[in-house]
């Protein structure tokens, strides 16, 4: 053992003799010597879907440790090899047909192409029956489809109200000349006669002052259900609301005041001055329509439906019947 230890001594000094002169730099003649730098190599694990290695695998850098801090640095790295694992692609997913062969495109492409087809109806309206949701912005109506929907067994987003089936469809800003946030006086006032007005008035346009019933004359306006009644159709006024309330009286009266649904709800000075009450006025509708208009004959409303009876009869038990309806 003695003798081998000596035989690799030795082995080792004649070595380190022959490699006397060369310092690493290139020989004048010979091949590039040792730099002396030791070569690092890191291996990366890669995840499945990995560009290189797509049914995942791991990357191999190699390189010399230049800075000789132990560690392999990108600048450091000269050769990158890949031991991949076995991948077998998937089948090609068929995206256009996923898009064109889905539910919701196709009935929105349906659509789309039946609102492109010329409209064919001609002709006048024979009539005209006009629905006011009263306060029925799109929330509400958003939230009607939806209940109407879950209702009927969907989910309820995706289900349509009658009118939602419309040909047409238009939305209407709602303010009153004197107000950003209207009341139901002055936007039916506007739906009836085309004429935007002041919060609180209703069938007059905004030169009036509420509550001043003397700013009336003059100020009046043609009511839709009054140009009916003048071409001589049979008109009505049906609500859920009472029948003095302003969305159904904006079809019919004129008033300084919405709140003037009868003689007791008026003040002293406006009673004096000669204004009208609304029951009043849906009352005498014919001859104070004929009396607005010179050379006009019409027969009046022919249907009114409606809650109110209080601003008609007198609160006497001997005026109102027991079942409160007669």
């Amino acid at each position: 053992m003695k003798h081998f230890k000596v035989a690799i001594l030795s082995a080792a000094i004649a070595g380190l003799t022959a490699c006397g002169g060369d310092d690493g730099r290139n020989g004048a003649n010979g091949s590039n010597g040792s730099d002396g730098l030791n070569s690092l190599i890191t291996q990366t694990q890669l995840p499945v879907g990995d560009s290189n290695c797509p049914g995942g695998g791991v990357q191999f850098d190699s390189g010399a440790d230049s800075d000789s801090n132990g560690s392999l640095e990108s600048s450091e790295i000269t050769d990158t090899t890949f031991t991949c694992e076995p991948f077998t692609a998937p089948e090609q997913i068929d995206l256009i047909g996923n898009t064109k062969d889905n539910v919701w495109f196709s009935e929105a492409q349906a659509r789309v192409a039946a609102a492109t087809q010329p409209n064919l109806t001609r002709g006048a309206a024979k009539n005209v029956i006009l629905f006011v949701g009263d306060g029925m912005g799109i929330s509400t109506v958003t939230a009607a489809r939806i209940l109407e929907g879950q209702l009927n067994g969907k989910s309820g987003e995706e289900h349509n109200l009658s009118f939602d089936l419309f040909p047409y469809t238009g939305l209407a800003k709602t303010y009153n000349v004197d107000a950003q946030t209207p009341d139901s006086a002055g936007t039916m006032s506007a739906i009836m006669s085309g004429v935007k007005t002041d919060v609180g008035v209703i069938g007059v346009n905004e030169n009036i002052v509420r509550g001043d019933c003397t700013t009336v004359a003059g100020n009046e306006l043609v009511t839709a259900l009054e140009l009916a009644e003048i071409a001589g159709k049979s008109t009505g006024v049906l609500s859920t609301a009472r029948i003095t309330h302003a969305t159904p009286a904006a079809t019919y009266a004129k008033s300084a005041d919405r709140d003037w649904e009868d003689d007791g709800d008026m003040p002293a000075a406006a009673k004096t001055a000669g204004c009208e009450d609304i029951a009043s006025q849906l009352v005498n509708f014919e001859p104070n329509l004929e009396a607005r208009i010179a050379g006009i004959n019409v027969d009046g409303i022919d249907v009114v439906m409606g809650g109110g009876r209080r601003s008609f009869l007198p609160k006497d038990a001997a005026f109102n019947s027991p079942d409160a309806v007669s």
